[in-house]
């Protein structure tokens, strides 16, 4: 069955749910007002769905389901996969291969495992940052993969772009966090995969129409939902095409 919601509170995780220095204090009782409100709010977020971010879910709504992995996984409030865009195994390959030379490569399952190609001072930072043990060496030829990530130095992601934006049956979505505010992720999931998708199926579940759901974002991997969502909220230093969506 069902279950009714007044509205769906989606929420993004770097750069405006988690800051510099981590989650204001604030925000844990506003968002507790919400749901007590009427509405559900669920995590939106590029992150795999355990670690820190999973533990941000819970304490935002243990009850909810919510939005994990640029899009490509949606899971509940105990971690348990409700949704997942899976890539094709030949997919995986192809974009670690073309990734491998020009920046640190990971790759994420629908449940949140994580899995590092190298051994990197990035990819130690970024697994500190995540909450999340890695696996360090080549992926499983048989291991679920939701998401390739190449972490990129921002200098040279502009060079890289092209490359990302050829590989078929893919869609790059770029996100970044002030914890590491030298790099960008690069989340390269299933063609169509967004937070857009991974939202309307938490709206599906919950009953509730896209008009009747807000989202508060900073960047443009989340601009698929500031379009789709009824009220749309961007942080002041967010992008500049995230702050044309805003309300």
């Amino acid at each position: 069955m069902t279950e009714q919601a007044r509205g769906v509170l989606f929420v993004d995780v770097d750069g405006t749910l988690v800051g510099r220095n981590g989650v204001h204090a604030r925000v844990w009782p506003a968002l507790a007002q919400a749901r007590a409100a009427g509405w559900r709010v669920a995590i939106c977020t590029g992150r795999p769905g355990r670690g820190l971010a999973l533990g941000y879910a819970q304490q935002a709504d243990p009850e909810g389901w919510h939005v994990f992995e640029s899009g490509a996984a949606v899971l509940s409030g105990a971690g348990a996969v409700k949704h997942a865009d899976v890539l094709a195994p030949s997919l995986v390959q192809t974009v670690t291969r073309l990734g491998r030379d020009h920046a640190d490569v990971e790759a994420y399952s629908p449940e949140g495992r994580y899995f590092a190609l190298n051994d990197t001072q990035a990819m130690r930072d970024h697994a500190a940052l995540l909450g999340v043990p890695v696996c360090v060496g080549e992926l499983a030829p048989d291991q679920p993969v939701v998401r390739v990530q190449w972490v990129v130095q921002k200098t040279e992601w502009p060079r890289l772009q092209p490359l990302a934006e050829s590989i078929e049956g893919i869609t790059v979505h770029v996100g970044e966090s002030p914890k590491m505010p030298e790099h960008c992720f690069v989340a390269l999931v299933a063609a169509g995969a967004s937070k857009a998708r991974g939202a309307q199926v938490v709206l599906d579940h919950f009953g509730v129409r896209a008009e009747d759901a807000a989202m508060i974002g900073d960047n443009l991997n989340d601009l698929p939902i500031l379009e789709l969502v009824g009220r749309a909220f961007v942080m002041e230093d967010g992008a500049a095409g995230a702050r044309a969506l805003a309300d």
